[in-house]
C-alpha cells in the first residue's frame, strides 16, 4: 500500500474554483443587457412606424417593404448559432461590441437608401447580423452571473424589449413627422452605438478558490480505511471491481487518457494534476507554476456554450439534475471543455495549453456550430413538434406589428394614435413577461396542478391559442380603442412564447440537450420570420386589405398552440415503449442496444 497523502497535498487538491454569482457586478451586467434589449428590440418592434413611409417613398408593395423587417428579424435569429460560436471563443464583451458596430454601420448606410432593395441589404442583412451578434451574449452573460436569482435577472433584462417598444414607437413617429424617415436611421445609429458601452460592462466572470470539504472527507476516509486494512490478506475482487481495476490498468498503459479521469472532465491541466498516477504528477509540477494564474481566472475566451444551462432562463434550482451535479455545470473547469479533448493523451493537452493558432480558433468555432445544429435531434418526435410549433409562431410573430400602424391609419387613426397602438403592445408585453415568468413555477389547485412542467406547457399552449384567435378577428376592430385593446392582448399573450421557450425545452428534452435544441430552434425561428411578413404582405397586395394578413397570422398562431397539446400523449407513448423494451431486455428476448419495437 502506498503512503498516505500529506496534509498539504490534500489541501491543494481540495481547492476548487467557483463563480461569484447572484449579485455584485452581476447587476451591472443585467443593466447592460437591459439596454441592449431596449435599443435593439425597440428598433425592431417599432419598425412598423416606418413601413407606410418607405412604401410611399419608393413606390413599393407590401410584400417588398415587409421583406426588410423579415430579413432583419430572421437573420437576427438564424445567426444565433454563429453568434454563440463567437461568444464561446471571443467572449460576450467582444461579440457584443462587434455586433453593435456592424448594426450601427447598417443604420448609418440606410440614411442614403435609394431603393427598397438597398434597405433590404442595409437594414435587413447588415443590421440583422449585427443584432444577432448582440442578442446572444446579452442573454448568455446574464445566465452566467446568476443561479438562484436567474429568473429575476433574465426577466429584468428581457423586459427591455417591451420598454424599448414603448419608447421607440412615439420617438420614431415624432422624428418622421418633424424631420424625415432618413433622420430616424441617424438617430438609430446613435442609439445602437450606445450598445458598445453595454458590451464593455460584460466583463468575464470571476472565480474564487474554495475548500472542497467533500474531497477532504473522502481522502481522510481513504487513509483511515487503508490503515485499518493494512496487513490483512488481500481478497480477490468481485467481478465489478475486477473490471474497474482492469479498466484502470488499461488506461495507465495508454498514457492516462483524459476521457477516463473523473476529475479531468474540463480538459484542463488543473484537474489532470489531481490524479494519483506517478507517471503524471512529476511532469505536471513543472507546468503548474506557469499555468496557475491562467487557471484561477477566466479569460475572454471562456467556452460559455459548453455550460449546459447557459440558455436556461429560469431558476436553475428548479432543475433536479443541476442541483445534484452543480459542479459539473457551473465550475470553472466546465467552461473550457471540448469534445476534442476526450480520449486524448496528456501530451495532446500539454500541446494545446502551450500553443494557440488560427486553426484552433476556427476549429473551436466550427465545433460550437456543429454542437448547436446537430440535426439528429430532429429524430425526436417531441422536439420536432416543438420546432414546427415555433416555426409557425415565428411566421406570425412580427407581421401584426408591421401592419398595425398602417392599418390603424387606414381606419382613420392619426399617426400619433398609430404609434400608441404599438406602445400599448410593448407595455403589456413587459407585464406579460413578468407575469408568466412568476406563474410558470407555481403549483395549481387542480388534479395535475402539482406538476409545474405540465402547468408551463398548458400556459404556453393556451396563450398561443388565444393569441391566434384574437389575431384572426382583428377585422372586427374599427377604431383606435378596439385596436389598442387587441394590441394589448396580443402583447400579453405572446409574451409566453418569449419567456417560456427555453424552460420548456428543458422540461421536454432535459438539460443535457438544451444547447443543441436551442441552436436548432433559432434556425426554425429564423426561417419562419423570414417568410412570414412577405407572405402576409403579399396577401395584402392581392386583397387590398390587411384583414386576410391578420387572419393568416392568427391561423398560424392558433395551430402552433393547439399542436403542442399532443406532447403529453406522445411522451406517454414513448415512456410505454421504453418500459416494454426494458421488460423484454430483462426477459432476455432483446439486447439493451435494440431500438426497434419490443416483443
Amino acid at each position: 500500500m502506498g503512503k498516505a497523502k500529506s496534509t498539504s497535498d490534500r489541501s491543494e487538491e481540495g481547492k476548487r474554483y467557483v463563480p461569484l454569482v447572484d449579485g455584485g457586478w452581476g447587476w451591472v451586467v443585467v443593466v447592460g443587457s437591459f439596454f441592449v434589449h431596449v435599443f435593439a428590440d425597440g428598433i425592431v418592434y417599432s419598425f412598423g412606424i416606418l413601413f407606410d413611409v418607405i412604401m410611399k417613398e419608393f413606390n413599393a408593395t407590401n410584400a417588398e417593404a415587409a421583406t426588410i423587417i423579415s430579413l432583419l428579424t430572421g437573420l437576427t435569429l438564424s445567426t444565433g448559432p454563429i453568434a454563440s460560436a463567437f461568444t464561446n471563443k471571443f467572449g460576450c464583451r467582444v461579440t457584443t461590441i462587434l455586433g453593435s458596430l456592424i448594426a450601427a454601420c447598417g443604420c448609418a448606410a440606410s440614411y442614403f437608401a435609394t431603393s427598397v432593395r438597398y434597405l433590404m441589404i442595409s437594414v435587413g442583412c447588415v443590421m440583422g447580423v449585427g443584432f444577432g451578434l448582440m442578442y446572444c451574449p446579452a442573454i448568455v452573460i446574464v445566465t452566467m452571473y446568476f443561479e438562484k436569482k436567474r429568473a429575476l435577472a433574465t426577466g429584468m433584462a428581457v423586459c427591455g424589449a417591451g420598454i424599448g417598444t414603448v419608447i421607440f414607437a412615439p420617438i420614431s413617429e415624432a422624428l418622421v413627422r418633424l424631420f424625415s424617415w432618413r433622420f430616424v436611421f441617424l438617430a438609430y445609429t446613435g442609439f445602437v452605438l450606445l450598445c458598445v458601452g453595454c458590451g464593455v460592462v460584460f466583463r468575464p466572470l470571476k472565480f474564487v478558490p474554495v475548500e472542497d470539504e467533500e474531497i477532504e472527507v473522502k481522502e481522510q476516509n481513504k487513509t483511515n480505511q487503508g490503515i485499518a486494512e493494512e496487513g490483512r490478506k488481500e481478497k480477490l475482487p468481485e467481478n465489478g471491481d475486477a473490471m474497474q481495476q482492469n479498466k484502470q490498468k488499461e488506461v495507465e498503459k495508454k498514457g492516462l487518457l483524459i476521457g477516463e479521469i473523473g476529475a479531468a472532465r474540463s480538459g484542463t491541466l488543473e484537474n489532470v494534476s489531481k490524479t494519483d498516477s506517478p507517471m503524471v504528477r512529476p511532469r505536471l509540477r513543472s507546468l503548474n507554476a506557469r499555468t496557475t494564474q491562467r487557471r484561477r481566472t477566466i479569460s475572454e475566451s471562456t467556452g460559455y456554450i459548453t455550460v449546459k444551462d447557459v440558455f436556461y432562463w429560469g431558476s436553475v434550482n428548479a432543475i433536479p439534475d443541476f442541483v445534484e451535479n452543480r459542479d459539473k455545470y457551473r465550475s470553472l473547469t466546465s467552461l473550457n471543455k471540448s469534445k476534442d479533448e476526450k480520449g486524448k493523451s496528456l501530451e495532446t493537452v500539454v500541446e494545446k495549453e502551450q500553443a494557440s493558432s488560427e486553426v484552433n480558433r476556427v476549429r473551436e468555432i466550427w465545433s460550437t456550430l456543429v454542437k448547436m445544429t446537430d440535426l439528429t435531434l430532429l429524430l425526436d418526435p417531441i422536439f420536432l413538434l416543438f420546432a414546427i410549433s415555433n416555426l409557425l409562431t415565428s411566421v406570425a410573430f412580427n407581421s401584426p406589428l408591421v401592419f398595425l400602424p398602417v392599418h390603424a391609419e387606414r381606419l382613420g387613426c392619426t399617426p400619433e394614435q398609430a404609434a400608441r397602438v404599438i406602445s400599448v403592445f410593448g407595455f403589456l408585453n413587459t407585464i406579460g413577461r413578468i407575469l408568466f415568468g412568476s406563474v410558470s413555477d407555481r403549483q395549481f389547485p387542480t388534479k395535475y396542478g402539482k406538476d409545474t412542467a405540465r402547468n408551463r406547457l398548458w400556459i404556453y399552449n393556451l396563450s398561443l391559442s388565444v393569441c391566434g384567435l384574437l389575431t384572426m378577428f382583428v377585422f372586427l376592430c374599427k377604431d383606435f380603442f378596439s385596436l389598442a385593446v387587441y394590441s394589448a392582448l396580443f402583447g400579453l399573450t405572446l409574451s409566453s412564447y418569449v419567456c417560456l421557450t427555453s424552460v420548456l425545452l428543458v422540461d421536454l428534452l432535459g438539460l443535457e440537450r438544451l444547447t443543441n435544441a436551442f441552436g436548432l430552434l433559432l434556425l426554425f425561428q429564423g426561417i419562419g420570420t423570414i417568410f412570414g411578413p412577405p407572405i402576409a404582405g403579399r396577401l395584402a397586395d392581392i386583397t387590398g386589405t390587411y384583414h386576410w394578413s391578420f387572419v393568416f397570422c392568427g391561423v398560424s398562431l392558433l395551430i402552433s398552440g393547439l399542436m403542442l397539446f399532443a406532447v403529453p400523449p406522445v411522451r406517454a407513448r414513448q415512456a410505454k415503449r421504453m418500459l416494454d423494451l426494458e421488460k423484454c431486455v430483462e426477459k432476455g428476448k432483446l439486447s439493451p442496444s435494440t431500438t426497434t419495437t419490443p416483443c
